[in-house]
């Protein structure tokens, strides 16, 4: 054999073990199983109203067995306080200025989804209840949409499923964003929704109510944030049945999972969209609204971890797209938490920077924090001295309570109209004061920590091209 055909053979050879290697990996890529995506919420439920973060009533046996299998970030705070606002933010990774939903309106069309990113991606992507706050329908493209059913659990699991099976007809991996409308006013046994189901304007537009075994006012605790009074505590009480029954539809979405054979090969996620439906939380920037730990799991993924950093809800696509092993998005505001679970330091952990612009009356009433372990610190654009904070949050029994109080109670009254009337900045002592009543923005003691919490939000507010920067800046001077 001479020396070339010698030559020609290795070649031949090498180019045969580079053709194999190619035909493998390529065979390999697409013979590897994509990992589904089940994304649940809930909606306005508090941080604290789960078993998991420490809460004394059986509210949620079914969400706390699932916490026990999934890292739990525990100080993340949704970047908008607000239904619509906040999918927009949690859904697109982008702050309410940068994605266009500043309120209830669609984001910008063009802006990259969660839901968008995913079907390109080739999964079949399914929805349950809340769609109408996700829009507009070419940035939000489900391949199914169902809904009517995020307050009846048995048919919420029979509508988990539905998608599930529909995506496995589609032969395509699938993501599933199944959203629970509990607790969410009007809350179950409650009077407001009695008077809804009487009225059939209103009743054509709620979802079919499922069983809710109720708690008694007695035996609840009132969060500290609010006033311990009889019509409050009967409030609380309803609010926590509606949570219990929240829990119910979980449990069937998880029942829906294990019966279609997927919860060994989906990534599921977990998170309320803000904190309940009272004064001083939902659409607010006060600590009890923005507060959500977040629960995510994934196959092989290890020992569960509980984080303490500060997180935010436009943390969750990036974070998402690197699990599901999908590229990344550019132009987003959040970060992927993985470096975080593989004991890496990432910069600006220590706090979070969140969001209120308009509300779902239309009314615009802008507010900003920025929020660290000791201290926050607000910006609200909206005070004229005069009452006029008003949101969906006071409907109900509680904040008409409070009001009333307010007339004989000098302490109750106070805090009406910290609320109703509000001051352009607010500073708080988290050490002392958690609950947020007690404003320090004069107190020269903490001036260094609030002159750099400011600086901090200018420096977000610059970053984000935030509308509110101008009135920051004149306020700031």
């Amino acid at each position: 054999m001479n020396f070339r055909s010698l030559l020609l053979r290795r070649a031949f050879a090498q180019s045969l073990v580079f053709s194999a290697f190619i035909i493998a990996h390529f065979l390999h890529a697409a013979d590897a199983p994509k990992w589904n995506l089940l994304f649940v919420t809930a909606d306005d439920m508090n941080a604290d109203s789960s078993g998991w973060m420490g809460c004394k009533l059986p509210t949620t046996p079914n969400l706390d067995a699932f916490a026990a299998t999934a890292h739990k970030f525990v100080n993340n705070h949704v970047t908008v306080p607000i239904c619509q606002p906040g999918r927009s933010a949690f859904m697109t990774g982008r702050v309410p200025h940068r994605n266009g939903a500043l309120g209830f309106q669609p984001i910008t069309p063009g802006t990259p989804t969660l839901t968008s990113v995913l079907r390109a991606a080739g999964y079949f992507t399914a929805v349950i209840d809340k769609h109408v706050h996700m829009k507009p329908d070419a940035e939000f493209n489900w391949d199914l949409k169902l809904g009517g059913s995020g307050k009846n659990p048995p048919r919420f699991g029979e509508h988990v499923a539905q998608c599930i099976k529909a995506a496995a007809d589609a032969g395509k991996p699938f993501f599933l964003n199944a959203n629970i409308t509990d607790p969410h006013r009007p809350f179950a046994n409650s009077e407001q929704g009695a008077a809804q189901k009487a009225n059939p304007k209103k009743a054509a537009k709620r979802d079919a109510d499922g069983e809710a075994k109720a708690f008694k006012p007695e035996e609840v605790t009132v969060p500290s944030f609010l006033e311990d009074l009889p019509e409050v505590r009967r409030e609380v009480a309803q609010y926590y049945t509606s949570v219990r029954r929240f829990d119910t539809s979980f449990g069937e979405a998880m029942k829906a999972l294990r019966a279609a054979g997927r919860e060994a090969d989906t990534v599921m996620v977990f998170l309320s969209d803000h904190g309940m439906s009272f004064p001083f939380s939902k659409a607010t920037v006060y600590r009890n609204g923005t507060w959500v730990p977040v629960l995510v799991r994934w196959p092989g993924m290890g020992q569960p971890q509980r984080r303490e950093e500060f997180v935010s809800s436009v943390d969750i696509v990036p974070t998402l797209l690197e699990v599901l092993k999908q590229p990344p998005l550019a132009g987003v505001d959040g970060r992927s938490w993985l470096p975080l679970l593989r004991s890496e330091s990432q910069p600006g952990r220590d706090f979070v920077i969140t969001h209120v612009n308009t509300v779902s009356s239309g009314k615009a009433l802008p507010q900003r924090c920025v929020r660290a372990k000791d201290f926050s610190y607000q910006f609200h654009a909206w005070p004229n001295g005069t009452a006029h904070f008003r949101v969906e949050a006071m409907a109900g029994i509680t904040f008409a309570t409070l009001a009333k109080a307010g007339e004989t109670d000098a302490r109750i009254k106070s805090r009406v109209e910290q609320l109703t009337i509000g001051k352009a900045e607010q500073f708080f002592d988290l050490r002392a004061d958690p609950d947020e009543r007690v404003n320090l923005i004069a107190d020269s003691k903490h001036a260094a920590e609030i002159v750099r919490l400011k600086k901090l939000l200018l420096a977000h507010m610059e970053k984000t091209a935030d509308p509110q920067l101008e009135n920051f800046r004149k306020l700031v001077k």
